[in-house]
C-alpha cells in the first residue's frame, strides 16, 4: 500500500508541476558523464584545497573522514574547530542535556543519477522534473489540485486517501528554497545542527553538500554554493 501511495503521490506532483521542466543541454549531459567517471571518489570531487579557496581552515583541528561505504551512500566529511560556543543537546532517549562543540563542517555525499527507467516510471521527459518532485515547494492551488485527484483515484479506499492526505500535508511543510544559477537546478534549507543542506542537479546527476561554516544561513549558503561550483567546475572544462 505504501508503495502504491508513493507512486500515486509522485505521479500527481509531476502532473501538477508539468510545464516547469527543461531539456538538459549537451553540456549538462557531459557533466553527468564526467561525474559518473569520478567513481564516487568524494574526496576528489570536493577537496580540502577547494574549500580553502573560500573559507579559512584551522589546520590544527582539521580532519577528513572518507566513508568506507562506496557509491551513492558514501561521503567525505571535513571538520575543523570554529569560534562558536558549544551547543546544548538534549537526548531524545533520556532527556539529559549535554554540550558538544559546534564545529565547522563540509560534507559531500549522495551522488546519484536519474536513469531512463526513472523517467519512464513517472512518464517524464527530463530529470529536472523528477528533481523538482522531491524539493519544489507546492502552492496551495497545486496542493488542492493534487488532493482532488487523489480523492478521485482513491474513491473506494478511504484509508488510502487519508494516508495520501497526510503525505500531502507533510509535503506542504517542506522548507527547501530555490537557488538560482547553480547547475540545472538546486535547492537548499537550513538546519541549526548541520547548517546548509544544498542539493544540486546537473544533467542526470545530483549530489548533496552539507555545510556549516558560520552561524548565519545566508553566509553559509554562499559558501555551500561556492563548494558546489568547485565540484561542477571539475567537469566543465
Amino acid at each position: 500500500m505504501k508503495k502504491i501511495l508513493y507512486l500515486l503521490f509522485s505521479a500527481g506532483i509531476m502532473s501538477a508541476c508539468s510545464g516547469t521542466g527543461e531539456t538538459s543541454a549537451e553540456s549538462s549531459d557531459a557533466i553527468s558523464q564526467c561525474l559518473a567517471a569520478k567513481d564516487y571518489k568524494y574526496e576528489e570531487l570536493l577537496t580540502k584545497a577547494d574549500i580553502a579557496k573560500h573559507v579559512s581552515i584551522d589546520e590544527s583541528s582539521f580532519k577528513e573522514d572518507i566513508s568506507s561505504t562506496k557509491g551513492k551512500y558514501g561521503s567525505c566529511v571535513y571538520t575543523w574547530e570554529s569560534d562558536r560556543p558549544e551547543k546544548e543537546i538534549t537526548s531524545k532517549v533520556t532527556g539529559s542535556v549535554f554540550k558538544r562543540p559546534d564545529k565547522n563542517q563540509v560534507t559531500i555525499k549522495m551522488l546519484d543519477f536519474y536513469e531512463d527507467s526513472d523517467l519512464k516510471l513517472y512518464e517524464q521527459d527530463a530529470a529536472i522534473d523528477l528533481f523538482d518532485q522531491s524539493y519544489k515547494k507546492l502552492s496551495q492551488a497545486e496542493h488542492d489540485e493534487l488532493l482532488a485527484n487523489m480523492k478521485k483515484k482513491l474513491a473506494n479506499n478511504s484509508d488510502g486517501f487519508e494516508k495520501a492526505k497526510k503525505m500531502m500535508d507533510a509535503r506542504m511543510k517542506f522548507t527547501y528554497e530555490l537557488v538560482a544559477d547553480l547547475g540545472d537546478r538546486a535547492y537548499w534549507k537550513w538546519n541549526d545542527d548541520y547548517g546548509i543542506e544544498l542539493v544540486v542537479l546537473a544533467g542526470s546527476a545530483k549530489f548533496t553538500i552539507l555545510s556549516k561554516t558560520t552561524e548565519e544561513p545566508e553566509t553559509s549558503l554562499n559558501h555551500a554554493v561556492q563548494f558546489a561550483e568547485e565540484v561542477l567546475a571539475k567537469c566543465e572544462g
